[in-house]
């Protein structure tokens, strides 16, 4: 059966509805293009947006830290260096080495300094703890009551801790003006234990 399609006859016959029903036939055409193109075309598009979006936010973020790390950059340096400094300065005070020549000489000098005599430093064996290890060593000296307490002073000032335990002071001899004291004792130093196995761990 052959098919023929008459499209001025069709026209005319498009031509006879009634205009508000033609209005409202244009009208739905045309609204199902929008909506067919909004499906097709925009809406991919919008999802594409919203994820570019979330991606600028995130960034935004990320950019604003580093901003905000970027003005404080000179006040981190400054603390990192003061904490540095503050490091080493506690470093002094609990040396990793043993360096007990140089405690000796410290004391030896100091001694000079105020007129005390040292007699002799012995030193004991060595009391590991967790991390350090006490370091105590006898010590014998003589000098008037004034120098003996300008010494201690000074003793306590140096940069290595020494502890002073008990001592035993006998008058060594008397002058006119000035008595000389003998003292014996055990100070003790201490020494950071850089090799110190962990809690738990094999020693």
């Amino acid at each position: 059966m052959a098919f023929s399609f008459d499209f001025e006859e069709q026209l005319e016959q498009i031509s006879r509805v009634p205009k508000p029903v033609r209005l409202g036939v244009a009208v739905f055409l045309l609204a199902s293009v929008a909506a067919a193109y909004g499906f097709i075309s925009y809406q991919p598009k919008a999802e594409k947006v919203d994820v570019l979006q979330v991606k600028i936010e995130k960034l935004e973020r990320q950019l604003a830290n580093i901003r905000a790390v970027a003005s404080n950059l000179a006040a981190f340096e400054q603390e990192v260096g003061l904490l540095e400094a503050e490091f080493k300065k506690a470093r002094r005070r609990l040396p990793e080495g043993k360096q007990f020549e140089d405690l000796l000489s410290d004391i030896t000098t100091s001694g000079k300094k105020v007129g005390v005599r040292i007699k002799s430093i012995e030193r004991q064996s060595e009391i590991p703890h967790d991390f350090y290890a006490e370091v105590p060593f006898k010590v014998e000296l003589d000098g008037s009551y004034h120098d003996l307490a300008r010494f201690f002073e000074r003793l306590g000032k140096l940069p290595r801790i020494v502890n002073v335990g008990e001592l035993e002071i006998k008058v060594e001899k008397e002058y006119r003006d000035v008595t000389n004291l003998r003292v014996k004792g055990t100070a003790t130093t201490f020494r950071f234990l850089a090799d110190a196995p962990p809690k738990g761990g094999a020693s």
